[in-house]
């Protein structure tokens, strides 16, 4: 049969600025590597709790999906729930700031007397295997990510972490090198593609590359036109700035 009569694959996407941002990211690829339909469920700052929680909306919402990739974000993300209108969160009865308090001083004052390194480590440890479990509960595949290192420790702090890790099934992962992330994939190999020093958002051509040589590890090249404009998109894009 030939590939453009096959039903595309639907496929779920779940993270932060990582893979939903002002430009082209990992989510817009995949459907150069496969015949698919990719609803982007990525936002901006969002915490591994409602990563999480996305998903199982989205699931639960809309069980037509194939295949959910997730990549995981930073452990020290919080989320806060607040009166305001305008940022409403249509699925459930709150609404949410993302990415922590939006006042500054609040927001160190959370930092320095709630969050603690071991217990956000802790929790998204209980996050994946929480949506691993949930997911194969559903019989839906998925490939998981962290969009950096620090997203997962390189030793175990304590005894219920080294359990805990043991119960995970880490080769649902795909990872630069030995447990690094998208982040690190772009300073070592791209570190042309960012917009400048205070943005520190991979630019599209890097999206891409992490696509191909990671999530499927593909010898597939893209459209020479497609692959010509993701080299020359930071300086049609960001000449004015430059």
């Amino acid at each position: 049969m030939e590939i453009n009569k096959i039903k595309p694959n639907r496929l779920f996407t779940f993270g932060c600025s990582f893979t939903k941002y002002k430009w082209q990211c990992w989510p817009n690829f995949l459907k150069w590597f496969q015949r698919a339909e990719v609803i982007n469920h990525g936002r901006v700052a969002s915490s591994n709790d409602s990563i999480a929680r996305s998903v199982v909306n989205g699931v639960l919402q809309d069980k037509k999906v194939d295949h959910v990739y997730i990549m995981w974000s930073g452990s020290d993300r919080y989320d806060v729930v607040n009166d305001r209108e305008d940022v409403n969160e249509i699925n459930y009865n709150w609404h949410m700031n993302y990415g922590g308090h939006p006042d500054k001083t609040q927001h160190k004052n959370y930092q320095k007397y709630f969050l603690n390194e071991n217990l956000n480590y802790f929790n998204t440890l209980e996050k994946i295997l929480y949506i691993q479990i949930f997911l194969e509960k559903h019989k839906i595949d998925y490939t998981m990510m962290i969009y950096k290192a620090d997203v997962l420790k390189k030793e175990q702090f304590s005894p219920a972490e080294s359990l805990l890790t043991k119960q995970i099934d880490w080769s649902k992962f795909k990872f630069y090198k030995d447990k690094l992330g998208l982040w690190e994939f772009a300073q070592e190999l791209y570190p042309d593609q960012f917009a400048e020093d205070t943005d520190q958002h991979p630019l599209p051509l890097t999206h891409f590359k992490w696509v191909k040589d990671i999530i499927f590890e593909s010898d597939i090249e893209p459209p020479i036109e497609e692959y010509r404009k993701l080299k020359e998109w930071k300086t049609l894009n960001l000449k004015e700035k430059n």
